[in-house]
């Protein structure tokens, strides 16, 4: 699939030829792309895409050309428009809170990977999802500045709670993996260096070595100067993997939306 061509190469020669009266969202794939590519091969491992950030068709169309294979999904109607737009991709449904028809849903389009940050949402899941094959991420939170929203606000179990929830992932039989979110628009790498720390210690009391760990999204959007390069947040990632982990480092994924 070859990217969507830009219409109009000039938003200013549009602008003042046209001179429109309501107001006008320009799109360029070839940012889009480009930007899609630097994650691609900066990020130490699995780039998905969070649709929610835009699940305009022509920006999912624009990111399978450019190679991004995984899309986070936050409902049904995301979950068909990937299906049908990337049948392949790996779905991940990491809405926290589901109700049986949504996971359903999920387990008809064939999504192998979800979340849970409390156990009733965990024994919701047990009772429509399968577990062969099939991967369960335990949500955290903590009290980490660096970002314009937390989103340990609304979502995340404390690690008390973590260990509890990832052993019983175990027990019924789901693949465990770990997840968390730093954030929207998260200015602090570090941020993301205290989370990975904070998953292997999660992982350790537990007793359990997880397969995954997903770092959410949170990279910024907004450049300022004082802000380090999105690989510079790339290398703090995968050094407290290391640093972290030792010999059982899991695999990363990131879920970038905005910083897409």
């Amino acid at each position: 699939m070859s990217y969507t061509e830009t219409e109009w190469k000039n938003p200013i020669h549009y602008l003042t030829t046209r001179k429109p009266e309501e107001p006008v969202h320009f799109f360029c794939p070839e940012a889009l792309q480009a930007q899609a590519k630097r994650f691609l091969d900066g990020f130490p491992g699995l780039v998905t895409y969070a649709v929610k950030s835009n699940p305009s068709e022509q920006v999912l169309t624009n990111l399978v050309a450019a190679g991004v294979t995984g899309f986070d999904v936050a409902s049904p109607a995301e979950i068909r428009t990937m299906r049908r737009l990337a049948p392949n991709a790996a779905l991940h449904y990491n809405n926290p809170v589901r109700t049986r028809s949504e996971l359903r849903v999920a387990v008809e389009n064939g999504v192998c990977s979800y979340s849970v940050d409390r156990m009733s949402e965990l024994e919701k899941l047990a009772e429509v999802v399968p577990t062969k094959g099939i991967e369960v991420a335990v949500r955290f939170k903590l009290p980490v500045s660096g970002a314009y929203y937390d989103f340990g606000a609304k979502f995340g179990a404390h690690p008390n709670d973590a260990v509890k929830l990832l052993q019983k992932v175990v027990e019924l039989g789901y693949i465990p993996s770990l997840n968390f979110h730093p954030g929207t628009q998260c200015e602090e790498p570090a941020a993301y260096r205290i989370y990975i720390m904070e998953a292997s210690e999660i992982a350790r009391k537990a007793e359990i070595n997880v397969k995954r760990l997903n770092v959410g999204g949170g990279f910024p959007s907004m450049r300022h100067d004082d802000i380090e390069d999105l690989e510079y947040f790339f290398r703090t990632i995968k050094r407290a993997n290391r640093d972290a982990f030792g010999d059982n480092q899991p695999d990363l994924i990131c879920e970038p939306g905005r910083g897409m």
